[in-house]
């Protein structure tokens, strides 16, 4: 679907009290209050499933879910040795950041220990925790610095390793967890990738990249 048919769709099922940005597919209030979890909340129930929502920077980003995220997530749930959670693109996360910060991830794993913490919160929608792998591909709609802001959002959250798949260059970007400080370094047209904090996952990126 086009930008445009994507945007007169999105129109007619937005409600009133709220902005769309056509051009960047991002919602705000019409009242200029800050967008809270609430409107996430309301939005996330509204709008199909074949959208994928971001909340940061006061502000809602709606992005088609891709065919090639299928592939990604179809991968993790076929690994029989990851353990814990895996999550697709419609499985948002309530990140631990001081401003109101909820994601969904391509692909995402919690292991045991943090998910136990779903568990406890399951009365949430979008429980308030960090998964311990996630998995982005970048999108024609989206900048190289908007992702790089994105994944450095999931590694402040705790996120422990962070992958960025970037089709259209062609690059493949790692995000870690070095003591105190985040490190990243990419790869140009990497046919694989193994983790190293789930153990027996490596990701064959042939078709995707």
């Amino acid at each position: 679907m086009s930008e445009k048919l994507i945007s007169e769709e999105l129109k007619k099922i937005i409600p009133f009290h709220y902005e769309l940005d056509r051009d960047k597919l991002e919602i705000t209030r019409v009242d200029g209050v800050p967008v809270t979890i609430k409107d996430f909340e309301e939005l996330a129930t509204i709008l199909p499933s074949s959208y994928q929502l971001d909340l940061a920077d006061d502000k809602i980003v709606i992005m088609p879910v891709g065919a090639q995220t299928g592939r990604v997530t179809a991968w993790c749930r076929n690994n029989p040795r990851l353990v814990g959670l895996v999550g697709s693109s419609q499985t948002c996360y309530n990140l631990p950041l001081p401003n109101p910060t909820v994601r969904g991830p391509d692909a995402s794993v919690v292991l045991a220990t943090r998910f136990l913490i779903i568990c406890i919160n399951y009365i949430s929608a979008f429980p308030s925790v960090a998964p311990n792998f996630v998995a982005e591909i970048r999108s024609d709609n989206d900048s190289e610095e908007y992702f790089h802001r994105k994944m450095l959002d999931y590694m402040n959250a705790d996120v422990e390793e962070g992958i960025l798949i970037d089709p259209i260059d062609q690059i493949l970007t790692c995000y870690r967890i070095n003591g105190n400080n985040i490190d990243w370094s990419t790869r140009n047209n990497p046919r694989s990738f193994s983790s190293r904090i789930l153990n027996g996952l490596t990701l064959d990126l042939r078709n995707i990249i």
